[in-house]
């Protein structure tokens, strides 16, 4: 990226608060990030599987979430990137006898994405093998042999064959 590019996903200012409690609903262990006004990922610490941080943070502040081990990225409320809401907003047409005695959090669940049968497959295969070149050798459709040999390193002309 140039120098004077803005990155696209990045915090701006804004003064409306959001009370938010992220809620590991996973396995694995998350690490929280919240991206700062530069666009870089701010790490907030990590949850274990079950557990919770309550958050005060604004509207335009993006969160992302991924696993600690893996470095893949997991969802809320099935997006990769959470935008936190005012907790204003869903009080400002309420009577006043519906206005609560407490401001209560937005509960944001995180969550594994998804993943289709091909691509759980293909995850299962690369977690066998060590190199792309191994992938030639397997007995499976040339297209899926090129899927996983981009997902692969290459084999240094100095290392055995396993």
């Amino acid at each position: 990226m140039a120098e004077n590019e803005v990155p696209f996903l990045r915090s701006l200012d804004n003064s409306q608060i959001s009370f938010v409690r992220f809620t590991n609903c996973t396995t694995r262990t998350v690490a929280l990030y919240w991206i700062d006004y530069q666009g870089q990922a701010i790490s907030y610490g990590t949850l274990y599987p079950g557990s919770y941080v309550d958050i005060d943070t604004f509207v335009t502040h993006p969160w992302i979430f991924v696993d600690d081990e893996t470095k893949e990225r997991f969802l809320v409320n099935q997006r990769d990137v959470f935008f936190p809401e005012p907790w204003l907003e869903k009080y400002l047409n309420a009577r006043r006898q519906y206005l609560p005695h407490r401001i209560g959090r937005t509960n944001a669940k995180i969550m594994i994405p998804m993943y289709t049968l091909l691509e759980l497959s293909l995850r299962a295969i690369q977690n066998s093998l060590k190199y792309k070149e191994q992938v030639y050798k397997l007995d499976i459709p040339r297209s899926l042999q090129y899927e996983l040999a981009t997902r692969l390193p290459s084999k240094n002309n100095n290392q055995e064959d396993s």
